[in-house]
This record gives C-alpha cells, sequence and structure tokens, in this order.
C-alpha cells in the first residue's frame, strides 16, 4: 500500500472536531439507513403484492439493494469508522477492499440507468413488457455486474498496490499514479460517468411526459393515474443525478484541466465524494414515499415488532408481581 501520496497527510483532513463529528454522524446516518432500507427492500421484494409495480422493476430494484448494501459495507462504513478515529485504524488489508467499493459504485450507476430504461420500454411498449420474464430482467442485471468488472480489473492489472488512505474523504483511494491512467481514466469516466447519466435524463424525461398526459387525461375522464411505478423511477433518477452530477463534473475537469487548483482538487473532491451518499441511501425512502404496498409491508412489521415489545414488558411485569406475591 503506497503512502506517497499528498492526501495521505492528515493536514487535507477535517481539522475541526465538531465538523468531522457532524460528517461522521452523517456517514454513520448512512450505513443505518442502507443496512436497514435495503435489507427491508430485499426481504419485501421477495413477498408477494409488497411491490405492486412491474415486476421487471421489482427484479431490478433488487440488484440495486445489493448493490446499495455492499457500497455501504465496502466504502461507508470505512469513512465512518475513519472519521470517528481520524485516521484509518482497519489495518492495511481492509484498505485493498477499495476494489469492491470502485466495483459496485460501477454496477450501481448502471443499475439506475437500466431501471429508467426499462421503465420508459414498459411505457412504450406495454403489451409486449407484460410478457417480459424477470429472468431477463435478471440476465441484463448479470451482464451489468460483469461489465462492472472491468474496473477493478484494470486497477489490479495496472498497479494492485496504488491504494492509500486519503484524508480528503476519509477513505482508502486508488492513486491513478500509472501514466497508463491517462488513457484509461477518460475512457472509463465517460462508460461508468457521463453515458449512464445521459441514458437516464433521455429516458426519465419521456417518462415525465407520460405522467404529466395521464394526468391530463385521468382529470377529463374523472380517473385516476397508475403513477406509482413512474414516480418510482423519476425520483430515484432525479436523486442519482443530483448526487453523481459533482462526480461527472469531476471527470470532466480532471481531464481537461491542465493545472486544477488546490481548492478543487480538495474541497470539490470532498463535496463530490460525500454527495453520492445520497443516492445510496434515499432509494429505501422513495420507496416508502412512493408505493403504498411496500409503507402498508413497513408498518405491519412495526406493529408485529411493538405487539412483540409490550407482550414481553407485560410477560416481565406479571412475572415481577408473582415474585413479590410470593415474597409477601
Amino acid at each position: 500500500m503506497t503512502t506517497s501520496n499528498n492526501y495521505s497527510d492528515i493536514e487535507f483532513g477535517v481539522n475541526n472536531n465538531a465538523e468531522r463529528y457532524f460528517w461522521a454522524s452523517y456517514y454513520s446516518f448512512g450505513v443505518l439507513s442502507s443496512l436497514i432500507g435495503d435489507t427491508l427492500i430485499l426481504i419485501a421484494s421477495f413477498q408477494k403484492d409488497t411491490f405492486t409495480i412491474n415486476k421487471i422493476l421489482v427484479t431490478i430494484i433488487q440488484h440495486i439493494a445489493v448493490s446499495d448494501l455492499t457500497f455501504t459495507i465496502s466504502s461507508i462504513a470505512p469513512g465512518a469508522i475513519s472519521l470517528l478515529a481520524n485516521s484509518w485504524v482497519l489495518g492495511k488489508a481492509l484498505c485493498y477492499r477499495v476494489y469492491v467499493g470502485h466495483f459496485t459504485f460501477a454496477a450501481g450507476m448502471s443499475l439506475i440507468t437500466v431501471l429508467t430504461t426499462s421503465k420508459f420500454l414498459i411505457l412504450k411498449y406495454p403489451l409486449r413488457a407484460a410478457c417480459w420474464p424477470t429472468k431477463r430482467a435478471h440476465q441484463v442485471c448479470s451482464f451489468i455486474w460483469a461489465s462492472a468488472l472491468i474496473y477493478p480489473i484494470l486497477l489490479l492489472a495496472v498497479d494492485k498496490d496504488d491504494v492509500h488512505f486519503d484524508y480528503r474523504i476519509y477513505n482508502c483511494y486508488y492513486g491513478y499514479s500509472s501514466d497508463a491512467w491517462k488513457t484509461i481514466t477518460p475512457i472509463l469516466g465517460f462508460i461508468f460517468g457521463i453515458v449512464p447519466n445521459i441514458i437516464i435524463v433521455a429516458t426519465t424525461v419521456p417518462i415525465l411526459k407520460y405522467l404529466a398526459d395521464a394526468g391530463k387525461s385521468a382529470r377529463r375522464v374523472g380517473g385516476s393515474v397508475p403513477w406509482q411505478g413512474a414516480l418510482t423511477v423519476v425520483l430515484t433518477a432525479l436523486v442519482y443525478c443530483i448526487s453523481t452530477l459533482p462526480y461527472v463534473v469531476n471527470e470532466i475537469a480532471i481531464n481537461c484541466m491542465k493545472d486544477p487548483s488546490e481548492l478543487f482538487l480538495v474541497q470539490f473532491y470532498k463535496c463530490f465524494v460525500f454527495l453520492t451518499m445520497i443516492n445510496v441511501v434515499a432509494n429505501f425512502y422513495i420507496y416508502v414515499l412512493t408505493i403504498r404496498s411496500f409503507r402498508q409491508f413497513l408498518l405491519s412489521k412495526i406493529r408485529s415488532v411493538v405487539s412483540l415489545l409490550v407482550s414481553l414488558q407485560t410477560s416481565n411485569i406479571t412475572s415481577t408481581a408473582g415474585k413479590l406475591q410470593l415474597f409477601n
């Protein structure tokens, strides 16, 4: 593991303790939201009628949840620990899990693209879409996972030891020190950064148009709009674009600017990494907001937990009262 990179010095970290604890709390909230939220999403997605949206979308949502969980464990959780400790305390070996983070980040971006594209095709070809098997969705998502392996394979092939702790983001980071990255980085940035955003925008705009047109038609005839699936996809795409836009700007700027300023390399880099977490955390809250059946599933689970706690408390009170009677 190399330590020669300039950003391995603590001077590039968060020097104000209050600010550092704020970011540690932000990361901890993200870890809890993802671990609990994505686990509940996966559990609910395998139960009948919990997600009352197209089965193809549910299948893609399952893959996105797995991607988010993996990214949380491999990247966000170590970042939270490092912020609290103000250094890397997880050991040299765990620093190399940076390859998993790059893999899941690339896969997650592409899976959101599959989600918006699928919804667009479902709206455009509703009769055909009704016959599409979930197996096809799994095959497409599997292809995305396999394609995302290109990223960590290239990192390992060029220089597997170019890994260091970066105080800008309080996480381990691949250094891209080899001259080969001058050619490779723009290509990867275009494939995994710019292309997904272009596709997402190109497919989300027609979905928004569908929602607007469907709303007008429904008002004319006094009907309702089947908005759940479309709104879920639109909000997911919107949050994705907001959280990853700084990443795209960073990729373009780094490859176009001959001598980027220190402010850009440090502060903007911190900003885009911290914002990226929003995309991982937000999906659970989006589904709660837009999918009524998922809300009902969560409420039923909450009622079950509350009922269990009440019964345990009642049992403890009864047991305590019985012991007191025996004592008296």
